[in-house]
């Protein structure tokens, strides 16, 4: 009878027990952790892209950052056509930034932010951004990093310290007022003139996400003994 449980007990703990010469599943070197999402309209179909920052080989310092992209009609389609053509699986844990392109009509907004909550269950804390263009942002990497989508999460904490922000930001914030009003960072890329100094450009308010107004940075208050400075 014993020797029956301890037989049992050890098939139970199988799985969980590394094996010799075998990998776990799941190691960095089997699957990309995607730093951040972006979700553009381009001719009529929805594009997905997932930026992914990658490193060498014993070279953990040296980092280097690709986007991979999707298009389709909808964000499902978009994440198939683009897993259809990697041979690692994306894990969305890691997650830090969601940039919605301006191109997209409302209820890409709404689809892309209800995808992002519910469907990959990325981080619900990752604030939502708005850009000109997505993937050109997150292609084009940032200032002070090569992942844009760490990156920028920090500049929106130094903003706003500089600035008096009304932001509601965060993926639950924008899940919550998805029936009434959005106020999202705008962020241009880095190849643009302005975002020579910084790539924050202002805020823009968006009513049941239909863009109804903006506030260009240098029309924000700063805060007593701020200036505007990066």
């Amino acid at each position: 009878m014993k020797k029956g449980i301890v037989v049992f007990i050890l098939a139970a703990l199988m799985p969980f027990l590394p094996s010799c010469g075998a990998r776990r599943l799941n190691e960095p070197e089997d699957v990309y952790l995607v730093s951040a999402l972006g979700f553009d309209r381009v001719e009529g179909s929805l594009r997905l892209c997932a930026e992914v920052p990658l490193t060498r080989e014993n070279e953990a310092d040296k980092m280097e950052v690709r986007c991979f992209q999707g298009i389709g009609e909808t964000p499902e389609q978009a994440l198939r056509d683009l897993r259809a053509g990697l041979s690692k699986e994306l894990i969305f844990g890691h997650c830090a930034l969601v940039v919605l392109g301006d191109e997209l009509m409302p209820q890409d907004r709404i689809e892309a932010i209800d995808f992002a909550a519910h469907k990959i269950k990325i981080p619900l804390s990752v604030p939502v951004i708005s850009a000109p263009d997505a993937l050109e942002l997150l292609a084009g990497g940032s200032l002070s990093a090569p992942a844009a989508g760490y990156d920028i999460p920090e500049i929106l904490r130094r903003q706003s310290k500089q600035y008096v922000l009304d932001l509601r930001c965060r993926l639950y914030e924008v899940l919550a007022a998805a029936d009434g009003v959005q106020i999202l960072p705008h962020f241009l890329p880095t190849d643009s003139e302005q975002a020579a100094s910084d790539l924050f450009d202002g805020l823009r308010r968006y009513d049941r996400f239909s863009l109804v107004g903006e506030t260009k940075r240098q029309e924000l208050i700063p805060r007593e003994g701020e200036g505007d400075g990066t």
